[in-house]
């Protein structure tokens, strides 16, 4: 029995760490906002992840997430960028736009 439950912590833990290599988008939401959501399935050249906080709560707090919706760009575990929802509880209408801007800038300096 211990042995499933450090297996289950141990797989819990390294792809809670995993989430972050590479070229990675990351949508952290809630049910209450998901409305305000965007289709991170336009992207190019990017995995992309989205995290509810009813379901992963430590992630929220780990990674700082104060507003909802938040998109953070992440390459190689480095946050390059964080777009954070307004007042409104909307994320601004060119979040795709600047999130697909750094991807190019990244694709490009491995060049």
């Amino acid at each position: 029995m211990r042995l499933w439950i450090l297996l289950l912590i141990l797989f819990t833990s390294t792809a809670q760490a995993q989430y972050k290599d590479g070229i990675v988008v990351v949508q952290y939401s809630a049910d209450f906002v998901k409305a305000a959501e965007v289709n991170l399935d336009d992207l190019d050249g990017a995995d992309q992840f989205r995290f509810y906080l009813t379901d992963h709560p430590k992630i929220f707090k780990k990674d700082k997430i104060v507003y909802l919706p938040t998109v953070i760009l992440y390459h190689n575990r480095k946050e390059i960028i964080r777009v954070e929802s307004n007042i409104s509880l909307t994320l601004p209408e060119n979040t795709l736009e600047v999130i697909q801007e750094h991807i190019n800038k990244i694709k490009k300096s491995k060049f």
